[in-house]
């Protein structure tokens, strides 16, 4: 007799029906029904006693909690929870032993259940995203447009005292500098829209690697920043360098150091000067400077961008 056919109050009401027609020994109802015999016994003596109010469902828990702590004592540890709100459970624990004279008091973890089954213990909040932050996972780059690097280069005031902040992108695979501009201010809004920029012209890369730093990173749930999520977003997968270790990055900041030295020292007179004379430097590092990574071949021989093999361009119209 097929379980799934009927409720579980149906089956017991077959199976008592079927053994007090005399045609069936308990035995054979069991096999057909799927209990063992100690089950079927123990609906008949329950029928038996009870009639129908005996097959209903009752209670698994124990009558009898030899553990539970006294009423009377859990009234004292929300007492004293109630006096001292911040208090946690090893302060309540000592305040029944000093003030109320309770010689062996529940465990500390007992007087935490106490005040959760209470409600007197707020749940911390679980930290950590979806999107979970391997530091140091870095993946080689294959291709153009696979892994960039990405940073800013560190401010600096030009020769008038505004500051200068350059964000820098290098695709990985090519060393070709995609930008080298200034931005009014390292933060989320304007780098934003420097990558809005990029993206449209150069088509959307694989991963981009940077370091921990703002606006990139965060301390805040799962390590990742408004940028890093918008990117996630993007369908780009966002790759975080370890602290301290630079030369996970070690071909961007090679780049850094020569950018330094060639056109950022000394500072030029403002920062439209400065970004104008970065703007010719990084035309001469990707189409005159021969790079011995690539063989002494310049970069702009090696990238691939926009339209061609690996770039991803159809999902720059949103942007």
């Amino acid at each position: 007799m097929p379980w799934e056919d009927v409720s579980p109050m149906e089956q017991k009401q077959r199976f008592v029906s079927l053994a007090g027609s005399g045609r069936f020994t308990v035995t054979e109802l069991c096999l057909d029904f799927g209990i063992s015999r100690k089950t079927g016994h123990k609906w008949l003596k329950r029928y038996g006693q009870d009639g129908q109010k005996g097959l209903e469902e009752r209670s698994r828990a124990p009558k009898n909690m030899a553990n539970r702590t006294a009423e009377d004592v859990e009234r004292l540890i929300c007492a004293e929870k109630r006096l001292h709100p911040t208090w946690g459970p090893k302060k309540i624990r000592r305040r029944l032993t000093t003030r109320h004279g309770l010689e062996n008091p529940p465990a500390i973890s007992t007087v935490g259940e106490v005040l959760k089954r209470h409600g007197m213990v707020a749940e911390k909040k679980r930290r950590g995203g979806v999107f979970k932050v391997e530091r140091g996972t870095l993946s080689p780059p294959k291709h153009c447009n696979h892994v960039l690097g990405v940073d800013f280069k560190g401010w600096f005031c030009t020769a008038d005292g505004e500051r200068f902040d350059p964000l820098t992108v290098t695709d990985l695979h090519s060393r070709y500098l995609m930008r080298a501009e200034g931005l009014p201010q390292a933060t989320t809004k304007w780098t934003q829209q420097a990558f809005r920029s990029m993206f449209r012209r150069y088509g959307l890369p694989e991963i981009i690697r940077v370091d921990n730093g703002a606006p990139f990173a965060s301390m805040g749930p799962g390590g990742l920043s408004k940028l890093s999520v918008w990117w996630i977003g993007l369908g780009i997968e966002v790759q975080f360098s370890r602290p301290g270790c630079p030369q996970d990055n070690g071909c961007h900041e090679r780049m850094h150091r020569t950018m330094k030295a060639e056109c950022c020292k000394p500072p030029s007179a403002s920062p439209q000067a400065q970004q104008q004379r970065m703007d010719r430097w990084r035309k001469e590092f990707n189409e005159e400077r021969p790079h011995e990574g690539l063989e002494m071949r310049v970069p702009a021989d090696v990238y691939q961008g926009l339209g061609k093999a690996h770039g991803r361009t159809h999902q720059t119209e949103a942007l």
